[in-house]
């Protein structure tokens, strides 16, 4: 290198210096100006009291999400982080969320761990975890696939090889403690006493198991649905009198008590019955429960024909169990799962597929149980459940 390419390199490196270091003060004197603001930031300790709205954003490419918003005006709130096809369910309390989800070393092989999460719902953090049998199941975001007992000492996961069983968990140290075989049978309905369970079998019926017996052993109830003509839901709801109320490809209603070591059908109802235009419900969480008012919340499409049973909703329909009867009707499209506020007054929250949101309808100005879209938010991606849960205590008051 000849020395005049030398001093030429030299005097444009220090010229470049010289512009760097007046840039950089020019910055730094521009922040004493009057007038410039810096921008903090501040990581909350816990989300705001109040009910609350659970998405579940379960995932096959990658990190599953929870996102938490406040009812009553969508705020976003935060999110829990997990792993591939999640599940959730919220304490008795509303002091926590249990999740299942699987974390893979690999991803496209290898070992694939199936954990079970506890996260307090106040501060969105997870606060204790367990590995169950890599035998979860491995599906989209639906309920009755983890439960908790009664008196939240387990916790019961759907396992399915395909073959079908209950991995239980003890909740007070996180362990895994037995394994309910249960051929045949699909989806956990705790009952409202005691460690019994019971799930929906092929021949129509619901068998029951008692966790607390040493080889708990299926106890079937009668037939209580056509699997060929009538076949159910796994989704279903708890009523405030503690009955079972599960929705048919059909739109009927199989109203069922399980209080006993055997469950049996009190009665069925049929809702779609006598409406023009062959409505039936579609999607997967497909009814919500509002225990002032008796009421259920249904999302249903019309021109049903066999296998639509997942097809997206073109309205909501308001039944009184207690008068059994269909009360009101509301324009609600593109929803698969819906989720109810407590109250007289509720509000209603669906998993709108068409435009991976949720969305809010409140009551109409007429009263009573016509609703209208008031609400959306579109960063939940594409959901098929979600849950609300009432106001919590303030983390600091626990």
């Amino acid at each position: 290198m000849t020395a005049t390419i030398l001093q030429r390199l030299v005097r444009h490196s220090a010229i470049t210096a010289a512009l760097c270091v007046y840039a950089f003060a020019s910055t730094v004197l521009g922040a004493d100006e009057p007038g410039f603001q810096p921008e903090a930031f501040t990581v909350e300790e816990a989300i705001a009291e109040g009910p609350v709205v659970l998405v579940n954003q379960a995932n096959w490419d990658g990190a599953s999400r929870i996102h938490v918003y406040s009812q009553d005006e969508l705020k976003y709130q935060g999110l829990l982080s997990l792993g591939l096809t999640s599940q959730f369910i919220v304490s008795h309390d509303h002091s926590k969320v249990y999740t299942l989800s699987d974390y893979m070393e690999r991803y496209t092989y290898g070992p694939i761990h199936s954990v079970v999460q506890a996260f307090d719902l106040n501060s969105l953090k997870p606060v204790a975890e367990v590995e169950v049998p890599n035998k979860a199941a491995k599906a989209i975001g639906m309920e009755h696939l983890i439960e908790i007992s009664a008196d939240e000492k387990y916790l019961y996961v759907q396992n399915a090889t395909p073959g079908t069983s209950v991995t239980v968990v003890a909740l007070d140290d996180m362990s895994v403690v037995k394994e309910v075989p249960t051929p045949g049978c699909y989806g956990i309905y705790p009952s409202v006493e005691g460690h019994r369970f019971s799930t929906l079998c092929g021949p129509g019926t619901l068998n029951s198991y008692d966790v607390d017996d040493d080889d708990p052993g299926a106890t079937p109830s009668d037939a209580i649905f056509d699997v060929d003509a009538d076949a159910l839901y796994l989704h279903s709801v708890r009523t405030k009198t503690g009955q079972l109320v599960f929705t048919s490809f059909n739109g009927n209603l199989y109203v069922v008590d399980d209080s006993g070591a055997k469950a049996r059908l009190i009665k069925k109802l049929a809702v779609a019955e006598g409406v023009d235009g062959d409505w039936a419900p579609g999607g997967y969480g497909i009814t919500a429960y509002n225990v002032a008012n008796d009421m259920l919340f249904m999302i249903v499409h019309s021109n049903a024909y066999e296998g639509s049973h997942k097809d997206m909703s073109e309205q909501i329909w308001a039944y009184s169990l207690a008068d059994e009867k269909l009360v009101a009707r509301s324009e609600a499209p593109h929803l698969v799962s819906l989720a109810v506020s407590q109250g007289e007054s509720p509000t209603l929250y669906g998993a709108n597929e068409e435009e991976s949101s949720v969305d809010v309808y409140t009551p109409t100005a007429k009263g009573g149980f016509e609703f209208e879209k008031t609400n959306t938010d579109d960063r939940v991606g594409w959901t098929t459940s979600l849950m609300t849960a009432p106001a919590r205590a303030s983390a600091s008051a626990q």
